[in-house]
């Protein structure tokens, strides 16, 4: 039986989709070699964002700020975000005011900056450092996510390694025991539905169940 290739299947959902959102960010982001959403990561959220409807957001990992302007254009919510790098910051807040977007930029570590929040999020999405994504996720279920609230944790087969001890480098083993350990941790939580989508670089999404 022959098996899908996923790199022909995304070349091809990239040809036929046209991206108009936010396309001189993107731009930048492959000239200057900084890792946002893949586009199909992308399309895939507009639409689950569009059957939650959240009313809160929060993201872990804000880059240059791509992500945070796609729930920002396509959902209703309040959104935080939390970015560990100064520079990259910086050039997220200048993103947010020219299109001209309210969202709360928090410049700091994420285990430091969690700790701070004192509110309730329907939508969680993270995209930070890999080796915590464990920390995150227990941290945001235990104290910030609201009954029936979606995390959603990207880039979580990591260029394939994940999947693959060939493809693993080196310098990236413990990495990859962790994002392993970290999948089959969520995937085994009776509190939650998770399901792994292997799309863009993989995505996981967890529902928590309501009391």
């Amino acid at each position: 039986m022959n098996r899908i290739n996923n790199e022909y299947i995304s070349s091809f959902i990239e040809d036929i989709i046209i991206d108009y959102d936010f396309l001189e960010l993107r731009k930048f982001a492959e000239k200057e070699n900084v890792p946002i959403m893949k586009l199909e990561s992308k399309e895939f959220l507009k639409s689950l964002l569009a059957i939650k409807r959240p009313k809160s957001i929060l993201e872990i990992g804000t880059a240059i700020g791509y992500s945070s302007l796609v729930f920002d254009k396509y959902s209703d919510a309040k959104i935080t975000t939390i970015e560990l790098s100064e520079h990259m910051a910086h050039i997220a807040q200048e993103n947010f005011n020219k299109y001209n977007v309210d969202i709360n930029l928090i410049n700091d570590d994420a285990e430091k900056a969690l700790t701070k929040l004192n509110q309730g999020f329907d939508f969680v999405f993270i995209d930070a450092n890999k080796a915590n994504y464990k920390f995150y996720f227990d941290y945001v279920d235990k104290n910030l996510l609201n009954d029936g609230g979606v995390i959603v944790a990207d880039n979580i087969l990591f260029r394939g390694e994940v999947c693959n001890d060939d493809l693993v480098e080196k310098r990236k083993i413990t990495i990859v025991k962790r994002l392993r350990n970290f999948l089959a941790y969520i995937t085994l939580r009776d509190d939650f539905k998770t399901s792994i989508i292997p799309i863009g670089d993989g995505i996981s999404i967890s529902i928590k169940e309501e009391k």
